[in-house]
Formats: C-alpha cells, sequence, structure tokens
C-alpha cells in the first residue's frame, strides 16, 4: 500500500465526523472530490500540452538541419561543390543547399524581424 497504518488512522479522524458533526463529513468528502478532480484536471491538461509541445518543437526543428554551413565573408558562391564536400563526410545522410536572409515583418502597424530561408526548386522536388 501506498501509505502506512499511521497516515490511515490520521485522515480517517479527520475525515470521519463525530455524531453531531455529520455535515462536517459531507463537506469534507466533497471537498476531498473537488480537491482530486482538481489535481487530476491538472495533469491531464498538463500532460496534453506537454505532448502538444513536443509535437510544436518537433515540427519547427524538423525544417532545421542538425548543422548548418556558412561563410564568413558573405553568400558562398559555389554551393553546389560545398555541398558534394560535405557530404562526402562519413556520417552524413543528407545535404540540402539553402539560401538564408533576414526580413522585415509589417502588420497593422506592427514591425518585426524574421528569417527567410528558400531552397532551390530541383531539392525541393527532391524532398516530396
Amino acid at each position: 500500500m501506498i501509505f502506512g497504518a499511521f497516515e490511515r488512522m490520521l485522515a480517517m479522524r479527520y475525515l470521519r465526523a463525530r455524531r453531531q458533526e455529520g455535515f462536517i463529513s459531507v463537506i469534507a468528502g466533497f471537498s476531498l472530490l473537488g480537491i482530486g478532480l482538481g489535481v487530476a484536471t491538472l495533469i491531464i491538461v498538463m500532460s496534453v500540452m506537454n505532448g502538444f509541445r513536443a509535437e510544436l518543437m518537433g515540427r519547427i526543428l524538423g525544417l532545421n538541419g542538425h548543422a548548418a554551413v556558412y561563410s564568413r565573408t558573405g553568400a558562398i558562391e559555389d554551393f553546389d561543390r560545398v555541398a558534394v564536400q560535405v557530404a562526402s563526410i562519413p556520417g552524413i545522410f543528407s545535404v540540402t543547399p539553402q539560401v538564408e536572409g533576414q526580413a522585415m515583418l509589417v502588420a497593422g502597424g506592427n514591425a518585426s524581424g524574421g528569417v527567410v530561408r528558400g531552397c532551390g526548386p530541383a531539392t525541393s522536388r527532391q524532398r516530396r
């Protein structure tokens, strides 16, 4: 059992009413039931949200690779050659060259920064 004899005796002492305090026992029972339902609801909601978060992060991170190769001086001019070199490294399963740039997004008077990524049409068809 989860609880020992002392814990059960203490719980029953305060949950069970004396003869003249029968209504208190009903209130204590409803209170215990309400707290139990509230805790169960919180546990269920947290479990669902945790699963939703894991799914959302998996989908977002699924768009990002495990490693990225950037140039220190600007754009990589011969990116196909670099992609072939990276793909030749043992343990690399897939290489996708893509273009990345920053953008300013404005909607309804609110401005925000963002990152725009794109890949070539051949890579896009290959991924489907």
